[in-house]
C-alpha cells in the first residue's frame, strides 16, 4: 500500500508540473487514474474511484480523436465506470461503459494487441446488461464478441484464460435460458481450457474452478452422470483450498460443495463445512459493496444452518453445531462484534490491531476483476494480489495465535466457547432454532449442558407455507404444536407457574423463522394455558454471542446529577407519510411516567444529526413514528424523521455511532412498520432489522415489533411498560417482565372480548375449539407483534 500511495503522490506531482499543452499531459492523467483505481480496489473508498473517473475523463478530453492512446484511455474509463456500476448499480454507468467500450474497439486496428481485451470487456458489460434486462440480443452479442476476443488471442497470452472463462459464463447463461445442451457442452469445454491456461497459484483460479464445477453439476442434473458430480465436487474442494484467491470466492466454493445432492452421505461434508464457515469471519464487509455483497449474502443464506445440520448428522454434537451456526451466521453482525473486539485490542495492543487489520484486508481486498483489466496492466496486478494473499494467510494465522495468547483475547473473532454459552444460560435457557434444508432442530442451552431436540414436523417448505399467513391464529397454533410446546416441555416448563414467577427463555431463531412470533405461539382462545405467554417470559437474540456481548458491556445507571436522560421523539406528522394521530399521546404518556420517576427527558429536533447527537448521552430512547424496512438492504432500513428523504436515519448510520463506551439501557421503537421486519429473503440469514440493530449498536434492551402495529394500542402498551419499570425498578429483568405482563393483559382482554362477542364462556378447551370452528373468524390480537431483544 505504501508503494501505491507513493506512486499516486508522484503521479500528482508529475501532472501538476505539466503544462496544459504538453504532449504527455493526457498520459500522466491516465496513469494517475489507473493508480487511483488500484487504490479503490484495495480500500473500497468511493472518493478514490470518483477521482479516478474524473482524471481519466480529463485524459480523454486532452486526447485528439486520432491519437494512438485514445482507445486505451477509453477502455480505462470503461473499467472505472464498470467498477462504479458494480458498486451502485446505476444503469447510466453501465450504458456509458458499453458506449465507451464500443468506441474503444472502433478506434483500435484489427491487429492491435489490446483489441482482444477491449472485446472481452465489452462482452462482460453486455452480459451485465443481459442480467439486468433479460435482452437476448445483449447475450448473443456478448457471446459473439467473446469468441472474437479468444480468436484474436495467442495461446500463450496472459489474458486468454480470463477470456475463456468469461465466454463460458455467457454460454452457461444461454444454456440456463434455452436449455440447449450444445451451449452447456461448449461452456464446459472452454471452462477446462480456462483452467488449463491458469497457473496453479493464480488468484482467479478458484473462481474459474467454481464456474466449471457448477457447469459439470448442471450436466449431471441433465444426464445423471455421477462422474460429473464427483468431478464438480473436486473442483469446489480445490477452489476452497486456493489460498491466493479472495476469501469470498473460497466461501462460495464451500457453499457449492455443500449444496451438492446427497451431501449428508459424503464423508468429507463436515470437514468442508467447518473449513468454509471458519473463513467467514475473515470477510470484510466494506469490500462487499451492493452487487457483490448482495450476491454473497444471498448465497450464504442457509449456509451456516446447513453446516450445523451436517455437524449434527455427523454426530459432532449440539455444541459443535452452535459453533458453526454462530461463526457463519451474519457477515454484517459478525463485523459489529469484530469492531468491539478490535476496539479492545486497539486499546491494549495497538500494534497487534494494526497488523491484524492490514493482513485481513489483504486477504479479501478485490484484485482487478477476472473480467476486466486496464490496457496498461492486463494481469500483473492480479498476480501481485495473489502473492499478497498467499503471504497474508499464514501470517494472519500466526498473528491470531499471538492475539489469542493475550489475557482477555482468548476468543478473539471466535464464536462463544461452550463454557461461555453455559454461563450465558444462568438467567434462563437459550433456545437456538436451526432451520436447514436437511433437518430442523432446537439446540437447548442450559446451565447444565447443551441438548439436542429434533423437530421432525418442521421444514423449510412448511415454514414457507406459513410465512404467507403470519398474522393468523392458525399460525400461532401451528407454532405452538410443532415448535414452542415441544421445546418448553423439554425444558420442563409444562404448564403455567403456580407462583406466577415465570421462567425466562431466550429464542435465537434462524432463517425464515426469524419472522415468526414464537413468544405469542399457542391456542389462546381455549383458556387452557397452552400458550407461550402462559408458561414463560420470552426474549429474542440474533445469536448466543449477542447475548454474551451485551451482558459483558459495562452497565451503570446514571449517577445523581449525571446528564444522561430519556430521549423521546414523536413523529405524528412525517413528510410524505400518513399522520399518526396518537404518536404525541404516546410520547406524552412516556414523558409523564419518566417525570414521575425523576428521569429527565429531552426532545431533540427530529432531524438525523440532532437525534444521533442526543443518543450519545441518553439512558433511554423512545421513538413513536413511522419506520421503513428496506426491501433489499437491511442496513438501509430507517426510522423516519423530518429529514428522512435527505438525511435518512438508517441502521447503517446508527451502527456508525459508537454507543458501546457508554451503553444506553433501553430503546423503545414504536414505529408504524415492523421494526423487527426483514423483507429481503437474501438477508434473512443476517437477521439485521431495526430492533436488533439497536441492540448490536449498544442498547442493552430494545422493544419493537415484528410488523405494523395499531397506533391506538401503542399508547397503552408504552404506558403500561414504563409504569412497570417505574414501579419495579429499572433493571435487566424488568424490561422483559414488563412487556410480558402488558402482553398478558392485552391478551386476556382480547380473549374476554371474543367470549363476550359470542355471549358464552366454555369450561373446556375442546368445547371452545369446536365452537370457534363454527363461529365467525375471531379478531386478530393486536399485541402479538411486540418483541424484546436484550439480556
Amino acid at each position: 500500500m505504501a508503494d501505491l500511495q507513493e506512486a499516486i503522490r508522484v503521479g500528482r506531482e508529475a501532472f501538476d508540473a505539466t503544462p496544459l499543452d504538453h504532449a504527455d499531459r493526457a498520459k500522466f492523467l491516465s496513469s494517475l487514474g489507473v493508480r487511483l483505481g488500484d487504490k479503490y480496489s484495495r480500500t473500497g473508498a468511493m472518493a478514490d474511484l470518483e477521482e479516478a473517473i474524473r482524471v481519466t475523463r480529463e485524459a480523454l478530453d486532452a486526447t485528439p480523436l486520432d491519437h494512438a492512446d485514445r482507445a486505451k484511455f477509453l477502455n480505462n474509463l470503461g473499467v472505472l465506470l464498470g467498477d462504479r456500476y458494480s458498486r451502485t448499480g446505476a444503469m447510466a454507468d453501465l450504458e456509458e461503459v458499453i458506449g465507451v467500450e464500443r468506441e474503444a474497439i472502433d478506434a483500435t486496428p484489427l491487429d492491435h494487441p489490446c483489441r482482444a481485451m477491449f472485446l472481452n470487456n465489452l462482452g462482460v458489460r453486455l452480459g451485465n446488461r443481459y442480467s439486468r434486462t433479460g435482452a437476448m440480443a445483449d447475450l448473443e452479442e456478448a457471446i459473439r464478441v467473446g469468441r472474437e476476443a479468444i480468436d484474436a488471442t495467442p495461446l500463450d497470452h496472459p489474458g486468454r484464460a480470463m477470456f475463456l472463462n468469461n465466454l463460458g459464463v455467457r454460454l452457461s447463461n444461454r444454456y440456463s435460458r434455452t436449455g440447449a445442451m450444445t451451449d452447456l457442452e461448449q461452456a464446459i469445454r472452454v471452462g477446462y481450457e480456462a483452467i488449463d491456461a491458469t497457473p496453479p497459484d493464480h488468484p482467479d483460479r478458484a473462481g474459474r474452478l467454481n464456474n466449471l464445477g457448477d457447469r459439470l453439476r448442471d450436466r449431471c442434473s441433465r444426464t445423471g452422470a455421477m462422474a460429473d458430480l464427483q468431478e464438480a465436487k473436486e473442483c469446489f474442494i480445490t477452489a476452497l483450498r486456493q489460498s491466493a484467491s479472495a476469501v469470498s470466492v473460497r466461501v462460495a466454493a464451500g457453499r457449492l460443495f455443500l449444496s451438492s445432492p446427497a451431501i449428508l452421505q459424503d464423508q468429507q461434508a463436515y470437514a468442508i463445512a467447518k473449513t468454509t464457515i471458519d473463513l467467514i469471519p475473515l470477510l470484510t464487509p466494506r469490500f462487499l459493496q451492493n452487487s457483490d455483497k448482495r450476491h454473497l449474502l444471498s448465497a450464504a443464506v442457509g449456509l451456516s444452518s446447513d453446516a450445523a445440520a451436517i455437524a449434527l448428522h455427523a454426530n459432532r454434537g449440539p455444541a459443535a453445531a452452535i459453533e458453526l451456526l454462530e461463526t457463519g451466521r451474519g457477515v454484517i453482525a459478525g463485523a459489529l462484534f469484530e469492531q468491539s473486539d478490535l476496539a479492545a485490542l486497539e486499546r491494549e495492543h495497538p500494534d497487534l490491531a494494526r497488523s491484524f487489520i492490514d493482513l485481513r484486508d489483504q486477504l479479501e481486498a478485490p484484485s482487478p476483476t477476472d473480467s476486466l483489466a486496464t490496457a496498461e496492466r492486463p494481469t500483473a496486478a492480479a498476480e501481485t494480489d495473489g502473492d499478497r494473499r498467499r503471504d497474508a494467510g499464514p501470517r494472519l494465522a500466526a498473528l491470531l495465535g499471538t492475539i489469542r495468547s493475550k489475557s482477555g483475547f482468548e476468543r478473539f473473532l471466535l464464536s462463544a466457547s461452550e463454557a461461555d454459552m453455559l454461563e450465558a444460560a444462568w438467567h434462563g435457557p437459550i433456545v437456538v432454532l436451526n432451520v436447514s434444508s436437511y433437518r430442523c432442530d432446537a439446540l437447548l442451552v442450559e446451565q447444565s449442558g447443551i441438548r439436542l431436540l429434533e423437530l421432525p414436523h418442521l421444514s423449510r417448505d412448511v415454514l414457507n407455507d406459513h410465512v404467507r399467513e403470519l398474522e393468523t391464529l392458525d399460525t400461532l397454533g401451528w407454532l405452538w404444536d410443532d415448535i414452542v410446546c415441544p421445546v418448553l416441555n423439554a425444558l420442563g416448563f409444562t404448564g403455567p407457574p403456580s407462583n406466577r414467577q415465570w421462567p425466562h427463555v431466550w429464542w435465537v431463531p434462524t432463517g425464515t423463522l426469524t419472522r415468526f412470533p414464537l413468544h405469542a405461539a399457542g391456542h389462546h382462545l381455549r383458556r387452557t394455558g397452552e400458550t407461550a405467554v402462559d408458561r414463560v417470559v420470552s426474549s429474542y437474540a440474533s445469536s448466543v454471542k449477542a447475548i454474551i456481548h451485551s451482558r459483558r458491556r459495562p452497565q451503570q445507571a446514571p449517577a445523581a446529577g449525571e446528564s444522561r436522560n430519556a430521549v423521546v421523539v414523536a413523529m405524528q406528522n412525517t413528510p410524505k407519510q400518513e399522520p399518526l394521530k396518537h404518536a404525541n399521546d404516546e410520547v406524552d404518556a412516556v414523558v409523564a411516567v419518566c417525570e414521575s420517576m425523576g428521569l429527565p427527558h429531552g426532545r431533540p429536533r427530529p432531524h438525523k444529526a440532532d437525534v444521533l447527537s442526543a443518543l450519545g448521552a441518553c439512558w433511554m430512547f423512545h421513538f413513536a413514528g413511522h419506520g421503513s424496512t428496506h426491501p433489499t438492504e437491511p442496513l438501509q432500513s430507517q426510522l423516519l424523521l423530518d429529514d428522512w428523504d435527505r438525511e435518512p436515519f438508517t441502521v447503517a448510520s446508527l451502527l456508525d455511532t459508537n454507543l458501546t463506551s457508554q451503553p444506553p439501557f433501553l430503546a423503545y421503537l414504536s414505529a408504524a412498520c415492523g421494526t423487527g421486519q426483514i423483507l429481503d429473503e437474501g438477508s434473512v440469514g443476517e437477521s439485521i432489522h431495526l430492533v436488533n440493530a439497536y441492540q448490536l449498536a449498544g442498547f442493552r434492551h430494545v422493544v419493537g415489533t415484528l410488523w405494523s402495529i395499531d397506533d391506538r394500542l401503542c399508547v397503552d402498551m408504552a404506558r403500561m411498560i414504563y409504569e412497570f419499570l417505574r414501579d419495579e425498578g429499572i433493571r435487566d429483568e424488568t424490561v422483559s417482565r414488563g412487556l410480558h405482563r402488558a402482553m398478558r393483559t392485552f391478551r386476556d382482554r382480547w380473549v374476554d372480548g371474543e367470549d363476550a362477542g359470542r355471549g358464552k364462556s366454555w369450561s373446556s378447551g375442546a368445547q371452545r375449539a369446536a365452537e370457534l370452528r363454527r363461529g365467525s373468524e375471531p379478531r386478530w390480537p393486536l399485541w402479538v407483534p411486540y418483541v424484546h431483544f436484550g439480556v
